[in-house]
C-alpha cells in the first residue's frame, strides 16, 4: 500500500483540436468561400473575351472600302412602268326586250361576224303583238276610209243647199247645217288619218321587237364572254345585264400603262415600246405610244398618266387582262464615261460635298476616288456634272475623271447605298 501512496499520482492529459477540425461543416463552408470568387472572376473573364470578339467582329474598319470602276460604254435611258392588255374595241351586247332565252348561237372564244346570231329569246309574244297592232291599223284604215266617204256626202250636201238658197228652194238655216256637216266630216277624216299613222308606228314597234327578239353581233370579233344559258329569262331595263362582250381581232391589241409622273415628260407619241407578260417571259412584243392623256390617277401618294400603247400581236399570245411591262427607250449615249449611281450616293460621315458647275441639260454631283489600296488608301472629293442614267450607271459630262479610275461606293461608315444597289438594277413598277 505503501507503494502505492507513494507513487506519483497519475495526471489526465487533455488534447484541445482546432475549432476547424472540431466543425467540419465549417471547414467545408471556409473552402467553398475561398473557391467562388475564382470561379466569377472566370465568368467575367469569358465574357469579357465575348463580347470583345463580338465588338470586333461588328465593327468594320475604317477603311474597309467597297469600290467601284470608271469604265466607258453606252448608257441607255429608259422609262418602264406596268399596264394591262385590252382590245382596241370591245362591246358589251345586251338585249332590248325582255323574254326568255331559247337557244344560243354563239359561245367563248368563237369568231363572229356582223349580223350573227348569239341568241334567240321566246318569239312568240312578239308575233302575237305584231298581229295585234296589224288588226288595229287595218281598222284604223277602215275608219279613215270610211270618213273620206262621210266627206264627200257632206260637201255634196253643202253644195246642193248653197245652189238651193241661190233659187231661195231652201232656207239659210239648212245651208249653215250642210256646211256644219262638212267641216265636221273634214275633222273625222284628219281624226282617221291620225289613227291608221298611230297603228302603222306600234305595228314598227312591234315588229322591231320581234327583231331584237334575235340577238345579234354587232360587229366581227371574238366572243370574250357569254353569261347567258337557255332558259334564262332575260329583263330589259335602263341597267340591262351584259349577256355577251365581243372584242374584234385581236392580232393588235391595246395597252393601257401607267407612267409616273416624273417620266411622263420624256414620252412622246410614236415612241417604240417593249411589252412582256409573264406568260411569255422569252418573248418581246414591239408597239408604238400613240395617245398620252392627260387625265390623272393618285393612287397612295404617286401620280401616274395614262399611256396607250398600240401593240402588235399575230398569234394572239396577249389575251385581255394580262399583266404586260412596258420598256420605252429615250435616250442612248453610246461610248460615253460613265460612273456607277452608288458613287454619286456615296458620302463619307462628316464630309461635305463640293459644289459643281452644272451644265445646260444635266445635273451636279460628286464621286470620291479612291488612292492606292481598298485598305491603306485615301479619298478625294472629284465634282461631276451628270447626263442621262440607265438606273445602274450614269454618264459622266465633265469632271476631272478618267477611265478606270476607282471610286468609293461605300465604306460602312458614310452614307453610301452599298455595292449591291449599284450592280443590281430591277424594274421600276408604277
Amino acid at each position: 500500500m505503501n507503494d502505492a501512496r507513494g507513487a506519483a499520482p497519475a495526471t489526465s492529459s487533455t488534447v484541445t483540436l482546432p475549432a476547424a477540425a472540431a466543425d467540419p461543416l465549417a471547414q467545408l463552408g471556409k473552402r467553398r468561400r475561398r473557391r467562388w470568387p475564382w470561379w466569377l472572376l472566370a465568368l467575367l473573364v469569358v465574357v469579357a473575351l465575348v463580347a470583345g470578339a463580338l465588338a470586333l467582329r461588328r465593327a468594320p474598319t475604317a477603311h474597309e472600302y467597297i469600290t467601284g470602276v470608271v469604265s466607258r460604254g453606252d448608257v441607255v435611258q429608259t422609262v418602264e412602268a406596268t399596264g394591262t392588255v385590252n382590245a382596241i374595241t370591245s362591246v358589251q351586247v345586251s338585249s332590248q326586250v325582255s323574254g326568255r332565252v331559247v337557244s344560243l348561237g354563239a359561245d367563248w372564244n368563237q369568231v363572229v361576224h356582223t349580223g350573227d346570231v348569239l341568241a334567240q329569246l321566246d318569239p312568240l309574244p312578239f308575233r302575237a303583238q305584231v298581229s295585234s297592232t296589224e288588226a288595229q291599223l287595218e281598222q284604223a284604215r277602215a275608219s279613215a276610209r270610211r270618213a273620206e266617204a262621210d266627206l264627200t256626202l257632206a260637201r255634196t250636201n253643202a253644195t246642193r243647199a248653197r245652189s238651193m238658197l241661190v233659187y231661195q228652194l231652201s232656207a239659210q238655216s239648212d245651208v249653215d247645217t250642210a256646211v256644219a256637216a262638212e267641216q265636221d266630216a273634214i275633222a273625222q277624216l284628219a281624226l282617221t288619218r291620225a289613227a291608221v299613222e298611230q297603228a302603222q308606228a306600234a305595228l314598227t314597234t312591234a315588229q322591231a321587237n320581234l327583231d331584237y327578239a334575235t340577238i345579234r353581233s354587232p360587229m366581227d370579233g371574238i366572243v370574250l364572254s357569254r353569261s347567258v344559258d337557255v332558259g334564262a329569262t332575260v329583263a330589259a331595263s335602263l341597267n340591262a345585264p351584259t349577256l355577251f362582250q365581243i372584242v374584234d381581232d385581236l392580232s393588235r391589241v391595246q395597252v393601257l400603262g401607267n407612267v409616273d409622273e416624273s417620266e411622263i415628260g420624256l414620252l412622246h407619241e410614236g415612241m417604240p415600246v417593249q411589252v412582256t407578260v409573264e406568260a411569255f417571259p422569252d418573248d418581246v412584243f414591239d408597239g408604238r405610244v400613240i395617245q398620252l392623256r392627260f387625265d390623272s390617277t393618285l393612287t397612295q401618294g404617286v401620280v401616274t398618266y395614262p399611256a396607250i400603247i398600240e401593240v402588235e400581236n399575230p398569234r394572239h399570245q396577249l389575251r385581255p387582262g394580262m399583266t404586260a411591262v412596258l420598256t420605252v427607250h429615250t435616250a442612248q449615249i453610246s461610248a460615253c464615261l460613265r460612273v456607277p449611281n452608288a458613287a454619286l450616293r456615296f458620302q463619307p460621315a462628316d464630309a461635305s460635298r463640293p459644289a459643281a458647275t452644272v451644265a445646260r441639260g444635266s445635273h451636279g454631283g460628286t464621286v470620291w476616288v479612291l488612292d492606292g489600296s481598298a485598305t491603306t488608301g485615301s479619298m478625294r472629293a472629284v465634282p461631276i456634272t451628270t447626263g442621262i442614267t440607265d438606273g445602274r450607271d450614269t454618264q459622266v459630262v465633265t469632271g476631272d475623271l478618267v477611265e478606270g479610275a476607282v471610286v468609293v461606293l461605300d465604306d460602312g461608315v458614310g452614307t453610301g447605298a452599298g455595292a449591291a444597289a449599284s450592280t443590281k438594277r430591277g424594274p421600276r413598277m408604277f
